[in-house]
């Protein structure tokens, strides 16, 4: 419950309006510092005006997809692994669109890159996720093996473990099948931080391969203009704390 909550409020453009509204009516039903509540039911504003600036949304995200270098294709690190886990996160299930349209980037870069990977060595990949939508047909695992399938990645090397529905029971579903194996784990840079600790609460090795970065390296001072991209990076960014924080105090 308290992790479906965090995932509903994640984006500032729904806590913020949110706590603009509790302050506001707390400034005029409160019987002591209406005037308090009525100056601090701006700072809400002011966090979602923050969160939709360019600097600001990559000064959030920016902690989160440092904290693991870039591991490039040639380096010999990750080719002294076992084999290659692949995290899932979605699939549109729609005929109607394009191979390439049924995939956000989230999804589309992690696949990618494992399968540039396996053309540059092959190890076996280990999926998991079972049904994510109630209109998918499949479950992510195997959507992801097709995916990898129409890459050139050998079927016989694809693993899969269709169960799970979010990262900790993801890595649940994989860890029997992972014991004593030194992993390459591809996901989402910002994601990584979260990831990796649920792979050692398994007591799993691995070796983080950040990809779908929504931050450059070298970040120069520019606000710019409210942006729905910043919006974006922001939600990433506060969703992946306060998925840390339910996973190191609260769980």
């Amino acid at each position: 419950m308290l992790q479906a909550l965090a995932n509903s409020l994640s984006s500032p453009l729904v806590h913020a309006p949110l706590l603009f509204a509790i302050l506001l009516m707390l400034s005029r039903t409160s019987l002591w510092g209406r005037n308090i509540y009525k100056y601090l039911a701006y700072v809400p504003l002011l966090w979602l005006w923050f969160c939709s600036l360019i600097y600001p949304s990559v000064m959030l995200i920016k902690p989160l997809e440092d904290q693991y270098p870039t591991i490039k294709l040639s380096s010999a690190l990750w080719k002294k692994t076992d084999g290659i886990v692949v995290l899932a996160c979605n699939h549109f299930d729609d005929d109607g669109l394009p191979f390439v349209s049924k995939w956000p980037q989230c999804t589309l870069q992690r696949n990618l890159h494992a399968a540039l990977m396996y053309k540059e060595k092959p190890l076996p990949i280990y999926l998991a996720a079972g049904i994510l939508n109630e209109l998918d047909a499949k479950s992510q695992a195997q959507y992801n093996k097709e995916f990898l399938i129409t890459l050139g990645v050998n079927p016989t090397d694809i693993h899969i473990f269709p169960q799970g529905h979010d990262t900790e029971s993801e890595v649940a579903a994989l860890a029997p099948h992972l014991v004593g194996k030194y992993i390459a784990l591809v996901s989402s840079a910002s994601h990584l931080p979260r990831a990796v600790e649920y792979f050692n609460l398994h007591h799993l090795s691995v070796l983080p391969i950040p990809v779908e970065h929504l931050s450059r390296k070298n970040v120069s001072f520019v606000l710019g203009i409210p942006n729905a991209l910043s919006l974006y990076r922001s939600e990433r960014a506060i969703h992946e704390y306060l998925g840390l924080i339910y996973q190191r105090y609260v769980k």
